[in-house]
């Protein structure tokens, strides 16, 4: 699940008139500091004298003093975050009292934000008048910030308030718009993961009185303040007024969702995409898009109308009353279910279908086909496996060997391809994964051909310094040592993305489907995978260009 944070914002501009500080060369002290990085971190009178060696002991130690109001070292000649800085920029802090127009971004997400600052000879005038009662908190708290760095400034100049009291303006006719936005993300492994940067976006007014130069637009990272905790949030904003029929349940880690509130998507797909407005999100307090909630029934009733639901559209043709059950077992035992009771569920759906009110198709169909002694349109490929099935268990490190035996245990024929399909093969460690795992099935035979379907779009968004092309040409690279054909699940028109992991057995005389809920190259946690003998997805032939279904009459 991925979450998509978005706030609208502001970039406030002070005129104050109050002690602040700005960065200025100082090429003694950087020599210094850079000689105290090398000599373990500390520094006296008496080591200065050495390296200067023309000072005298009164130089020396005004030198000494100097580094000590600068702040970047100790009394005691230690040195300091800011002497670290200095060793590398040359600058140095300086201390001034004067007219200073600063330029500030505030939310609780990132805390208040010195963006830019300048002396306010040179610059624009502003439209309000300077007062000294009742100050805004946000200029005490930039106070107990570190210096920053201008985002105008081409040679890294930092600025730092000292506000205690003073003169203050708000400049109204300064002040433009902002956008700050975050991510969260929720794996299996990883749990809730918020990203410990923010991206904010803006433009910058009364910079300069030249107006052609004025009104730049600026981007910068900001620090997670650690004010937002993700599971705490989701829990609370899904809990509350249009969610409070069907809540997030924190321990399903997922939107328990009444079926008369899913649409005909959301039925199929098992996840839910939601936007929630700025009144929904609290103290955020801006737009949040999440992607690939999901989904569980609300209550046993649910679930019956539910899997009801998927049986009528997964039966095409006439069936049984043994197929149909085939489906409730497999679709009971699916995610949105299987947290309730099986009977009840059972009970339920039992309880529908023989009721007047359930679907009229379906039964025409189930009895049309009991008379006929006809058969549900299956799955050419896995017919020769519907008396089969068995769970195998990868234990989470990088051998594959003993689970690639295993998936092809007592198969038929001669093996020919071995197809994986996963959505998220794309970061540096899955791909090393997936390798062993191809170079475990080559081991089975040197004719077996391994092929991948994937989704390039993961590794697309994460490739921002690539064009397209460029980053698809990038990702291909990678996974093409491993397998002899890679297929990408946007390239099929009309077709959608697998939600479950599968791998596909295939000999010259039967073919096997394993399904999985967890990739197989994530984590070091155990991995199951069951045999299947129905697909539920099948779109999943689309991508892989199989025939889907075939017919056979009594």
């Amino acid at each position: 699940m991925k979450v998509k944070l978005n706030y609208a914002g502001t970039v406030d501009v002070y005129d104050v008139n109050t002690t602040y500080a700005a960065s200025m060369k100082a090429p003694g002290l950087q020599r210094l500091c850079k000689w105290a990085e090398e000599n373990g971190g500390t520094l006296s009178k008496e080591t200065i004298r050495e390296e200067f060696s023309q000072l005298s002991p009164g130089a020396a130690r005004n030198l000494f003093e100097n580094g000590v109001v600068s702040g970047v070292w100790t009394e005691e000649g230690e040195l300091t975050d800011e002497g670290s800085e200095t060793a590398s920029t040359g600058n140095v802090m300086i201390k001034e009292v004067g007219p200073l127009r600063i330029w500030v971004f505030d939310h609780p997400a990132t805390g208040p934000v010195l963006l830019h600052a300048d002396r306010l000879t040179g610059l624009p005038m502003g439209d309000a008048t300077p007062q000294v009662d009742n100050p805004p908190e946000v200029l005490t708290q930039l106070s107990q910030n570190l210096p920053s760095t201008s985002l105008l400034s081409t040679d890294k100049k930092r600025w730092s308030l000292h506000w205690e009291k003073g003169a203050w303006a708000s400049v109204e006719k300064y002040k433009t718009r902002a956008e700050l936005n975050w991510e969260w993300t929720l794996s299996e492994d990883d749990g809730w993961v918020a990203k410990p940067i923010l991206s904010l976006r803006g433009a910058l007014m009364g910079t300069t009185k030249n107006k052609d130069q004025d009104g730049k637009s600026v981007q910068t990272s900001c620090d997670n303040a650690y004010e937002f905790e993700p599971s705490e949030c989701i829990a609370k904003w899904l809990s509350q007024g249009r969610f409070s029929k069907s809540q997030w349940d924190s321990s399903l880690v997922g939107m328990r969702r009444r079926f008369e509130e899913l649409d005909t998507a959301e039925r199929h797909r098992w996840t839910l995409n939601l936007a929630l407005e700025s009144n929904e999100t609290g103290r955020w307090a801006g737009n949040v898009s999440i992607e690939d909630l999901p989904l569980y029934a609300y209550n046993n009733e649910d679930a019956a109308h539910w899997i009801q639901f998927l049986i009528r559209e997964h039966v095409t043709g006439y069936t049984t009353a043994e197929s149909v059950e085939q489906l409730l077992d497999e679709f009971i035992s699916a995610s949105p279910f299987s947290w309730l009771d099986e009977n009840k569920v059972s009970t339920h759906v039992h309880k529908l279908m023989e009721s007047s009110r359930a679907d009229q198709r379906l039964s025409k169909l189930l009895s049309a086909g009991d008379d006929l002694g006809s058969m549900a349109y299956v799955p050419q490929a896995i017919q020769q496996r519907q008396d089969t099935s068995g769970n195998l268990i990868h234990d989470g490190s990088d051998e594959f060997t003993p689970f690639v035996l295993a998936l092809t245990e007592n198969l038929g024929g001669k093996l020919k391809q071995i197809s994986v399909v996963d959505r998220y093969v794309f970061r540096k460690k899955p791909i090393q994964k997936f390798g062993a795992f191809s170079k475990a099935c080559r081991e089975l035979s040197e004719e077996v051909s391994v092929r991948l379907l994937t989704s390039e779009v993961p590794y697309l968004n994460m490739s921002k310094d690539y064009t397209e092309e460029q980053a698809r040409k990038k990702y291909t690279g990678k996974l093409n040592p491993h397998c002899d054909e890679i297929l990408f699940m946007e390239s099929t028109d009309g077709a959608k993305a697998p939600h479950n992991r599968y791998i596909l057995v295939e000999s010259s005389t039967e073919t096997r489907f394993f399904e999985g809920a967890d990739t197989l190259f994530q984590g070091s946690r155990e991995k199951r995978f069951t045999q299947i003998d129905r697909v539920l997805e099948p779109d999943l032939f689309k991508h892989l260009n199989m025939t889907i279904h075939q017919e056979r009459e009594a």
